[in-house]
């Protein structure tokens, strides 16, 4: 019987931990890809269901460069040969998987949201999300190895504890990459991460000003939550240095406020883990409102503020 293998590979560890888990779950083992100026952890990764790590370490790699990464990722799937090659679909891995698939010539299917082995071709079968997640689309990838890329939250973790896997350096000679960079513009610090936020006050294209969005910040203060927003408001108006969605954060916090918001699905996929969801637009045909558990048909220019004094008279304020 032919042994089918999947090499995984996402530099979010919990991304990693689900795609190797859905490794464990299709072919039986699992074999990671690791990228870094460091050594890998054998044991966290044994834990997290990879049998081996092929790891390329050099001083290049110490920091993310898609042309040297795409020479380390290259060089392992050349040396392991798999039939699939999973890549976590974060900002970086989204670049790297579409140069390594044009380098390799390999079929690259984004947005994977379930995959299977079919027994007479042996190519891989992927379902994958289409217009930012209002459809699937099946696809057939002709090529081996294959690729696809897959969101966080997508699939679920295993836990193989006191399993530890064996770790096989891979030599990969790193070129001097052509792209460097010139200037690098940090985050702005938000203190808590997002992803720990028990509140979330997710603002849209509703707010005028940049200035308005510090109703949503007195709101996300008084409920120990944190503020964020959807894509046109980070890329297009600059306001904030993230966004919330399918390209973006995927959250799941206990209460999720989505203020101004028109309610399109690559949007609501960020927050569509939320226990609760709390819609505010003035258009009662809006979106967010038939995804939402609770909508209020107003204008936020009104209901924020009332909604701020109600909790300040209250004295309702998490801890």
């Amino acid at each position: 019987m032919e042994t089918h293998k999947i090499l995984v590979y996402s530099e979010d560890e919990n991304i990693l931990r689900e795609l190797l888990g859905k490794a464990q779950q299709s072919v039986g083992g699992a074999v990671a890809a690791y990228i870094s100026d460091t050594a890998p952890d054998g044991a966290n990764c044994g834990s997290w269901g990879a049998e081996t790590v092929y790891a390329v370490t050099d001083f290049a790699l110490n920091e993310f460069n898609p042309e040297t990464y795409t020479d380390a990722l290259v060089g392992i799937i050349a040396q392991v040969k798999p039939d699939l090659v999973m890549v976590g679909a974060t900002k970086q891995g989204l670049e790297l998987s579409a140069r390594v698939a044009e380098r390799m010539e390999m079929s690259l299917a984004s947005w994977c949201v379930d995959f299977e082995m079919d027994a007479d071709s042996q190519q891989i079968v992927a379902e994958c999300m289409i217009y930012s997640g209002i459809g699937v689309n099946t696809y057939r990838l002709q090529t081996k190895p294959a690729m696809v890329t897959v969101s966080g939250g997508v699939f679920e973790a295993i836990e193989a504890s006191g399993k530890t896997a064996e770790v096989v350096p891979v030599s990969v000679d790193i070129q001097a990459p052509k792209l460097t960079v010139i200037e690098e513009k940090g985050k702005m610090a938000v203190g808590k991460r997002l992803e720990d936020a028990p509140v979330i006050v997710d603002v849209g294209q509703g707010f005028k000003e940049r200035e308005d969005v510090g109703m949503a910040d007195e709101l996300a203060e008084l409920l120990s939550g944190q503020v964020s927003c959807s894509r046109p408001i980070s890329s297009e108006r600059d306001w904030f240095p993230e966004w919330i969605g399918l390209s973006g954060a995927q959250l799941s916090p206990d209460l999720c406020f989505t203020v101004g918001t028109s309610g399109a699905i690559q949007h609501m996929i960020g927050i569509r883990n939320s226990n609760i969801i709390v819609a505010v637009n003035n258009d009662e045909y809006a979106g967010s409102h038939y995804q939402a558990d609770y909508g209020v048909v107003a204008d936020l220019y009104e209901f924020l503020p009332a909604l701020i004094e109600a909790i300040k008279k209250r004295s309702v304020q998490l801890k």
